[in-house]
Order: structure tokens, then sequence, then C-alpha cells
């Protein structure tokens, strides 16, 4: 008889069900984690963390606020600022699953813009059936049953509240995948539509208009490419990205973040900015290479 394959490691990832990867870019867990969490820098992500054991409690990054524990379940999308999230005592194991650009909105019931800039609590936006994800991820006997009601809750969202307008999803991506040089006149021509109509069409699709978003996307692209490769010397990159020159870079970087550059890059890699997952053949385990899970 042949061995069932093994459940997935402590720290990885996993592609969607088919039917999701036009929305949902991996799902990615860590059980038994004990150390800090990283700084949640200013971007347009969207991700829906499901806690098992442990939790963690939100502050600014800039130390002022009173720290907030966050539900069992809870969405994180567009920010316009920095976090800190901080880990309670003992151990803690959570799963989550990391939208693409532009997706979030064909999965709530509300526009995007209502829950930007916040941590929102799974049972507050999808009421009982965001209550039985928690039930169903914590009594799951392993990784692979964990996934397997991801798929199956966001599935059950996207047949509710899927919002069929190619002409905005292909604007959101376009804006996301190269927002250096990017004139957001010309994107409502190659859309198809009015100025005025992508204007309002963008808050309550990705959560900010057209323009600030395309910073936004700038500034969380670049970011994740200096934290991935470790890079210290960022001005080659910046320029690359947009960023007419050094000053303006830091000027961009001390607006969304409070400190400079060097402050926050050079300390390798952060599980926020991880690379695309690739080919399903290739989820497992996520780099090592100074990991913070």
């Amino acid at each position: 008889m042949t061995a069932p394959p093994p459940d997935p490691p402590p720290v990885g990832h996993a592609p969607p069900a088919p039917a999701l990867r036009a929305l949902v870019e991996r799902y990615w867990w860590c059980e038994g984690g004990a150390g800090a969490l990283p700084r949640l820098l200013p971007g347009t992500g969207a991700e829906l963390w499901v806690h098992r054991a442990g939790g963690v409690e939100l502050r600014p990054a800039d130390g002022g606020g009173v720290p907030t524990r966050l539900p069992a379940a809870h969405l994180v999308c567009l920010r316009r600022t920095a976090w800190q999230l901080d880990r309670l005592p003992g151990a803690t194991g959570f799963l989550a699953v990391r939208l693409r650009a532009g997706a979030l909105r064909h999965l709530v019931p509300l526009g995007v813009d209502e829950v930007a800039d916040r941590v929102v609590d799974a049972e507050e936006l999808w009421g009982a059936a965001g209550r039985r994800l928690v039930d169903r991820v914590r009594t799951a006997p392993g990784t692979r049953q964990r996934v397997a009601a991801l798929d199956g809750f966001l599935t059950g969202l996207l047949a509710e509240h899927h919002r069929p307008e190619p002409w905005l999803d292909a604007a959101v991506g376009r804006v996301y995948r190269r927002p250096a040089g990017l004139r957001i006149d010309r994107l409502a021509e190659t859309a198809g539509v009015g100025a005025r109509r992508l204007q309002r069409a963008f808050p309550a699709a990705v959560g900010a208009g057209p323009k600030e978003f395309q910073r936004l996307a700038r500034f969380q692209r670049l970011a994740r490419h200096l934290l991935r490769e470790d890079e210290r010397d960022y001005l080659p990159a910046a320029l690359a990205a947009g960023y007419y020159d050094q000053a303006h870079f830091i000027r961009e970087f001390r607006r969304l973040t409070g400190q400079r550059p060097t402050a926050l890059l050079g300390r390798g890699l952060s599980h926020f900015y991880y690379p695309p997952l690739g080919s399903p053949g290739e989820a497992g385990l996520l780099p090592t290479r100074k990991e913070t899970p």
C-alpha cells in the first residue's frame, strides 16, 4: 500500500484551487512560531489571517496609540501607514491567504474603501460564515484540510460577491504590475472609459484613487525587491522604479513609514515580501535566508 503524502511543513505555502488562482496568490502558514513579527509596511496588498493558536496585537509603527488584539480571523488590506505586529505570549499558529491586487472587491459585500487602513474582523464582514471559518480551520486535522476549508470559504464568497467588470480588473492589474511612468489619463483611454469613471471606480475597487494606488504599488513593489534581495544600496532600484532621484525616494519612504530607508532595509526577508509563488509544483517550504516566520 502506498503511504499517504506527508502533511505540509510547519512553515510553508501552497497555491489555491484552480478556480481561485485569478484572485489568490498563495496560502501560507506558520505553526509554533514564537519570534518577533516584522513591521508591516504601507502597501496595496490584502490578506486574510486565521489564528489556530495564540494571537497577535497590532500597534502603530510610530509607537503611538494603544495595542489592539486582533480577532481570531481578520482581514488586512490597503494601508497608508506602517504597522507593527506583536505576538502574544506563547506559541502562535496561523493560516493566511494572500490576495492578488484588486481581488478583494470580488469577495466582500461592500466597497474596499470602507475597510482600507483597518484590520477587520471576519465575522464583521461575513457574519456567521466568518465565524464558522475559524471553527473549521481550528478543528481541521492537518494543514491540507485547513487549506481546503479556506478554498471552500473563498469559493462561496466569490459566488456571492463577484463583480464582473473586466475593464476595471485589467486597469487595476496594469497599475499594480507597471506603476513606474504610467499616466493615469492614458490608463482611462486604454481601459475604454472616461477619466471620471476611472476615478470613481478605483476607491471602491482597491481602497484608493488610481494615483494614490499607483504610488503605494510602486513603493510596495520596490520594498519587496529590496527586502527580498537584502539590498542596502537602494538607489539603482529606486531609480528603475520611477523615483526621480535619491531625495525623492527618501521623502516618499519617510512619508509612508516615518523613517529613512536605511532604518528598515538590509534586514533580510520577511514573510510579507516573498516573491511570487510560481507554478503549483513549486509549492513547499518558504525561503530560509534570514527568514522571519
